[in-house]
């Protein structure tokens, strides 16, 4: 047993039963009253929780409030579940051992574990990565070493790359990595699942000034999507009905600004900034008449010259 799952029982005993002691611990965990005592000063001192012992109750409790553990149970079941269901699928991480996995649930008190089986979380589908391809740019991030790619865009062009790797993400399933693209001389955003080979050079690439480096932080975060740029444009989207019930609860983004218009709350308008309107069209079209952009006028044109397109196909049929 762990010592995660003797602190959150000592916890969990002290705040619904009143107090716990040490031989209780000791005898349900089968470890050494040392140990016990070792788990007790880790939660005063590490956790800063009151912990007192008793003398009249021959126990420990705590002196004062304390909820810092309180949900810790729950937290845990989730974060192993949800952790259990990304591994389950090797394009979500690519790289990962099991023992891992066994440590976390270890942790997870005894009693709740037949709960993890009636939760689970589903994900979009991941795109599709080598094993070995993750490996090799995690080892170019790590020694900052530049990579020599071979990629594939979306319009089926094939192309030669030197990228300066600096950052992963996994955005909706898929993986991607940010970096400065040497070929382009610009920071640009590559779908590893579109990489059609790669070589790890023995060539570094300078490590980035702070001023650089809150460049790209800022370039990461910046916009709706996972396409990524400096020029950004704030888009406004007026919702209506249920689109605009189902809006109100998500967060496109964290700089977003979310109104409802009139009373009755069947319209609303959410709008955020955006690089590049790629994401946010298939997103807004995906609402059919119930989503309508307002603005800037560049997005609106491209969402009526898609469903103009849309609209001629119709009419071939």
């Amino acid at each position: 047993m762990s010592q995660t799952e003797r602190i959150l029982y000592i916890d969990r005993q002290i705040r619904l039963v009143g107090k716990t002691t040490i031989n209780e611990v000791a005898k349900k965990f089968e470890v050494s009253v040392r140990q016990v005592k070792r788990d007790i000063e880790y939660l005063r001192e590490r956790l800063q929780a009151p912990v007192v012992y008793n003398r009249k109750l021959k126990g420990y409790m705590y002196d004062e409030d304390f909820h810092s553990l309180e949900f810790a149970d729950q937290s845990l079941i989730l974060f192993y579940v949800m952790i259990k269901s990304l591994v389950s699928n090797e394009h979500y991480i690519p790289v990962y051992s099991n023992e891992i996995l066994k440590q976390l649930e270890s942790s997870i008190p005894e009693e709740y574990r037949a709960v993890c089986d009636r939760i689970s979380y589903q994900f979009p589908k991941a795109g599709v990565i080598s094993s070995e391809y993750f490996a090799i740019i995690c080892e170019a991030v790590k020694n900052r070493l530049c990579l020599d790619i071979g990629y594939i865009n979306l319009n089926n062009e094939a192309s030669r790359r030197i990228l300066e790797p600096e950052h992963l993400i996994n955005y909706d399933g898929a993986w991607y990595i940010i970096g400065f693209d040497r070929t382009r001389e610009k920071i640009r955003t590559f779908n590893i699942s579109r990489i059609s080979d790669i070589a790890l050079t023995k060539e570094k690439f300078r490590r980035r000034d702070k001023e650089q480096a809150k460049e790209l932080a800022d370039l990461i975060s910046s916009g709706f999507g996972i396409f990524k740029g400096s020029k950004i444009s704030t888009v406004k989207i007026r919702f209506y009905d249920t689109a605009a019930r189902i809006v109100s609860s998500q967060q496109w983004h964290r700089d977003q600004v979310f109104r409802w218009i009139g009373k009755d709350r069947r319209v609303a308008e959410l709008s955020f900034p955006v690089a590049n309107y790629t994401e946010v069209l298939g997103k807004t079209l995906s609402f059919g008449a119930l989503a309508e952009p307002l603005s800037p006028k560049k997005f609106v044109d491209v969402w009526k010259d898609e469903i103009k397109k849309m609209y001629e196909k119709l009419e071939k049929q």
